[in-house]
C-alpha cells in the first residue's frame, strides 16, 4: 500500500519543519560556499586551464553517482534524523583538513579534487534522506512546501556566495573554517527534530528499487529524463562556462564572480517567491516546458557578449528561469513518488543531476579550451528547443494535472 502525496505522520510536531529548515539552510550556505571555493581555487588561484577544470569537476561528481543510490537505500531504512546529524558532523571534517593544507602552503590541483570528492560524496549520502524527510515534516501541500524550503535555503545559499566574495579580505583558511562551522552547527538543528524512523520494510535492500519505481511511473520518468537533458548543457554552462566568461571575457576577479553568482541566485529566489503566490498549480508541466523557450532567449543574449548591465540582467533572468524549472521538477517528483520508495526515487533524480554535471564539465570544458567560453552557451540553446518539442509532443507533461493543484483541492476553477 502506497502512502498519500500529502502524507503527514500525526506524531510529527509542527516544530519539526522550522528545525528542518534551519538544518537545511546551514547546509545550503556551506554547500554554496563550497561551489564557489572549489571553482575559484581551480580557476582563480591555481590558474588551471578550462579542459583541466572540466576534468576536475567531473572527477569530483563521479563518486557520488553510486553513493546517491546507497544513500537512497539508507534513507528508506534508517532513522533520517540520526543520519543527518552524523552527516553534518562528518562533512565538516574535509573543510578543516583542506584549511590545514592551505595554511601549510601545500594547495595543489589534486588536493582540491580530493576535497571536492569528500564533500560531494558525503552530500550524496545524505541528500536522499534530507529530501524525503521534507514530505514527512510538512503540514501543507508539497508544492508550497518545496517552494518555501527552496526560497529559505536559497537565501542562505546567497549568504554563502556573498561570503565567498569576501575571500580576498578574509582569507581562504578562515573561509574554510567558517564553512566547517556552518556544517557542524547544522547538526544541532537536525538533532532537535523528532526521530524519523523508516517505514516497515520486507525483503533485502535493493539499489535498483528506486530506478524500477521511477520507470513504472511515466511522468516521473519523463520529467527526470528531460531535466537530465537540460542539466547536461544548461547547468554545465553555469558551472563551467560562467567562471571563464567572468575571468576571460569580462576580466573579473573573485568579487566579480561572487556578484554574478549572487545575482543568479537572487533570480532563482525571486522566481520561487512569485510561484509561491500562485501555488498549488494545476498544470506545472506546461510552465516547465514554456521556460525552455525563455531560456533560448537568455542564453542567446549572453552569447552576444552584452554590456555589463545587460549581462547582469541576463544572469538574473537565467536564475529566474532555472529557479522555476528546478522547483517544478522537484515538486512533480515529490507529488508522484510512492511513500515507500520516495527517498530512492528522489535519489534517482539527484543521480540524474550528478551524471549530467561530470559529462557537461568535460564536454563544455573541452569546448571552451578549443574555442572560447561563450561557445559553451550554444548547446543550451539547441537542447532547450529539443526539450520543448519532446515535452509537448510525447512526454504527457503538457497534459499533466497535479494532484495538489487548485482543482484537485476543490478550489473553484
Amino acid at each position: 500500500m502506497t502512502q498519500s502525496v500529502q502524507e503527514v505522520p500525526i506524531d510529527i510536531p509542527r516544530s519539526a519543519f522550522p528545525w528542518y529548515l534551519t538544518s537545511s539552510s546551514l547546509w545550503m550556505a556551506a554547500m554554496s560556499l563550497q561551489g564557489f571555493l572549489i571553482t575559484w581555487m581551480m580557476v582563480g588561484i591555481l590558474q588551471a586551464p578550462a579542459d583541466q577544470v572540466g576534468f576536475g569537476r567531473a572527477l569530483i561528481e563521479m563518486p557520488g553517482l553510486v553513493i546517491l543510490l546507497i544513500g537512497g537505500v539508507l534513507a528508506d531504512r534508517t532513522d533520517g534524523r540520526r543520519l543527518l546529524v552524523g552527516m553534518h558532523l562528518a562533512i565538516a571534517l574535509p573543510s578543516v583538513a583542506i584549511a590545514a593544507i592551505v595554511h601549510g602552503g601545500m594547495l595543489t590541483f589534486w588536493t582540491v579534487i580530493a576535497f571536492g570528492i569528500a564533500v560531494s560524496g558525503l552530500q550524496a549520502a545524505s541528500d536522499p534522506a534530507r529530501q524525503s524527510i521534507l514530505s514527512r515534516v510538512t503540514h501543507t501541500d508539497i508544492q508550497r512546501t518545496v517552494t518555501l524550503m527552496t526560497i529559505i535555503t536559497s537565501l542562505a545559499g546567497l549568504g554563502g556566495v556573498w561570503l565567498g566574495g569576501r575571500l580576498d579580505a578574509i582569507g581562504l583558511v578562515v573561509m574554510l573554517l567558517l564553512q566547517a562551522g556552518c556544517f557542524a552547527i547544522g547538526a544541532e538543528a537536525a538533532r532537535r527534530m523528532p526521530p524519523m524512523p523508516p517505514p516497515p520494510y520486507r525483503g533485502r535492500p535493493d539499489l535498483l528499487a528506486g530506478i524500477t519505481a521511477t520507470w513504472r511511473i511515466p511522468l516521473i520518468r519523463n520529467i527526470i529524463g528531460l531535466n537530465f537533458m537540460s542539466s547536461l548543457v544548461n547547468a554545465g554552462a553555469y558551472i563551467v562556462a560562467i567562471p571563464f566568461i567572468v575571468k576571460e571575457v569580462y576580466h573579473g576577479d573573485a568579487t566579480f564572480f561572487s556578484s554574478v553568482m549572487v545575482v543568479f541566485t537572487a533570480g532563482s529566489i525571486g522566481s520561487n517567491v512569485v510561484m509561491l503566490r500562485f501555488m498549488p498549480m494545476l498544470r506545472p508541466g506546461r510552465l516547465f516546458l514554456l521556460m525552455q523557450l525563455t531560456r533560448v532567449v537568455i542564453l542567446g543574449l549572453l552569447w552576444m557578449k552584452p554590456s555589463l548591465p545587460v549581462f547582469f540582467a541576463a544572469m538574473f533572468a537565467w536564475g529566474l528561469n532555472m529557479g522555476v524549472t528546478t522547483t517544478l521538477v522537484r515538486t512533480t517528483v515529490q507529488e508522484l513518488a510512492e511513500g515507500i520508495h520516495r527517498a530512492q526515487i528522489l535519489s534517482v533524480l539527484l543521480v540524474s543531476f550528478m551524471i549530467s554535471a561530470p559529462l557537461s564539465s568535460i564536454l563544455l570544458g573541452n569546448l571552451i579550451a578549443g574555442y572560447d567560453p561563450l561557445t559553451a552557451l550554444i548547446p543550451g540553446v539547441v537542447i532547450s528547443l529539443v526539450i520543448f518539442v519532446i515535452g509537448v509532443t510525447s512526454s504527457r507533461l503538457w497534459q499533466y494535472e497535479a494532484p495538489t493543484g487548485p482543482l484537485a483541492l476543490g478550489a473553484a476553477p
